[in-house]
């Protein structure tokens, strides 16, 4: 039941594609670890041609930029390259190209989020398209790439290459809790502290 409220210091990961198939923008509350569905754009069920309105979806994430205090989109480039440059234009400093077919990297944000979810570190708002995203993913060992402890890392993939059953708020979602992680080693929310206090802002 917990509402992010307007204000809070939050990153978001976007990804998806833009024909035939379903893009995602998930956001996590940054103080909490909370994750919530900001939206989900999906190919209807019975419809063959058919592309994400790229307006509907430059709208969305000005109205999240507007609600909130975004730290960093972490943003995989692919199908919206146009669009996450123009994002990168008008929010500076605030938009990263993060590439999700870099195996090590990903592979590493994987294991971060998996150690997250084990932990309870990190919560979501119950929205059964998040969860059935998070439910399809399927685990790809990828054997060149290993821990510091020698051990192989895996990244995620759908079940099959045409399947209908998608992943890409679950990608969304490790994209955005990177974010998170690397906001809180970046000392992003002492920073934010340590400004309301020179506002004479004060917490209770």
């Amino acid at each position: 039941d917990f509402k992010v409220p307007d204000g809070s210091l939050v990153t978001l990961g976007f990804d998806g594609a833009r024909f035939y198939d379903t893009t995602a923008l998930v956001g996590t509350h940054v103080e909490s670890g909370h994750q919530w569905l900001i939206d989900l754009w999906e190919r209807p069920p019975h419809v063959r041609d058919w592309e994400i309105d790229e307006g509907d979806v430059d709208r969305v994430v000005s109205e999240a930029f507007e609600t909130w205090d975004v730290w960093r989109l972490y943003a995989d480039p692919p199908y919206w390259e146009t669009a996450v440059d123009r994002w990168a234009g008008r929010w500076e400093n605030r938009v990263v190209r993060w590439w999700t077919n870099r195996t090590k990297p990903m592979a590493y944000a994987l294991k971060g989020y998996s150690t997250a979810m084990r932990s309870r570190q990190l919560s979501h708002d119950g929205d059964p398209r998040f969860a059935e995203h998070i439910r399809n993913a399927r685990r790809k060992e990828t054997p060149q790439a290993r821990d510091e402890e020698g051990r192989p890392l895996w990244t995620i993939r759908k079940e099959a290459p045409d399947s209908p059953l998608k992943i890409d708020a679950a990608m969304a979602a490790v994209l955005s809790w990177e974010a998170r992680g690397d906001a809180i080693a970046a000392g992003a929310t002492e920073k934010r502290t340590s400004a309301y206090e020179e506002r004479g802002v004060q917490f209770v």
